[in-house]
């Protein structure tokens, strides 16, 4: 891993927009620019009219995370029975109502290459001529590392999301217009999948984002999910449509053979398997503003 870079945190208000029209990409600080040389900037993160966006800046590359606001949802959860000849199988799913019991940020764009090179020494990916292509071929604990390091060097709590958290932000959160995929139901408007992607994967955010302005939820790369059970969300650029919805969820916690076979998911590394960061919205705020008591006892 590199040596530690000059970090900036800035966290940024972006009106939310109803239709899916036109990015607000500017990333403006308070007052209207990017700050250069350092420093914090606090914003008002109770008001609920506004979408609150947190970016931090590791020296020139950007990671934007989207503030999500707790709530409910409904999965479509599997239920299975025991029979005496098979043995454990699927006997029905029903949707049960899954609690998001905190806010939390998300990133706005699945980890890109660019943003890997800030902390790795090497690019792992096989997709490797533009740096705002998502970084793959990564292991589970490598990712959890990545995140843990960008920690360390910040103070800023980055995580991976737990599979409910990321379900319920490629939903809309409690925006959500209830789309079969994140963004809308015509899935070639919102997602990189086997036929329209050309084999390959894609820059980040080319396409319509959903309804928190997420990009790349569905489709481009699968991504890893932590917490009640690991799981691979969204499908990617060489998945089918049914496996690109917000629903699937290829969770291999069920499987016996799970944590003894050589290829299991927490080292499998794949030319479409990606991940996006998480970090819970009070432990920002705490970092925050330890920061800026650190800045004014100096």
């Amino acid at each position: 891993m590199k040596t530690a870079k000059t970090l900036l945190f800035v966290f940024a208000s972006a009106l939310v927009m109803a239709a899916c029209g036109k990015d607000d990409n500017s990333g403006a600080a308070i007052g209207g620019n990017t700050p250069q040389n350092g420093g914090d900037e606090e914003i008002d993160w109770d008001d609920p009219q506004t979408g609150q966006k947190a970016t931090v800046y590791i020296e020139n590359v950007k990671f934007e995370m989207i503030y999500v606001e707790k709530g409910t949802f409904q999965q479509l959860v599997p239920h299975y029975r025991q029979d005496p000849l098979a043995g454990r199988v699927f006997d029905t799913a029903i949707f049960e109502e899954i609690t998001i019991e905190e806010d939390f940020l998300i990133g706005k764009y699945e980890v890109t290459q660019r943003q890997w090179l800030t902390v790795a020494d090497s690019n792992p990916s096989e997709f490797h001529s533009d740096l705002d292509l998502p970084v793959t071929n990564v292991d589970m604990w490598t990712m959890v590392h990545f995140a843990d390091t960008l920690h360390q060097r910040t103070g800023y709590p980055f995580r991976l999301p737990t599979t409910y958290e990321w379900q319920y932000a490629a939903m809309g959160g409690n925006k959500s217009l209830h789309y079969l995929y994140a963004g809308g139901n015509n899935i070639g408007e919102v997602a990189w999948y086997a036929q329209n992607s050309g084999g390959t994967t894609h820059r980040v955010g080319q396409l319509k984002p959903n309804e928190l302005w997420l990009y790349d939820m569905c489709g481009n790369v699968s991504e890893a999910t932590t917490g009640n059970g690991a799981s691979e969300r969204g499908g990617a650029f060489d998945t089918e449509l049914n496996l690109d919805n917000v629903d699937f969820r290829n969770d291999l916690k069920v499987q016996k053979w799970f944590l003894l076979a050589p290829t299991n998911w927490f080292v499998r590394r794949d030319n479409n398997l990606g991940f996006r960061l998480a970090m819970s919205a009070s432990d920002a705020k705490k970092a925050m503003q330890n920061k800026v008591k650190a800045t004014k006892t100096k």
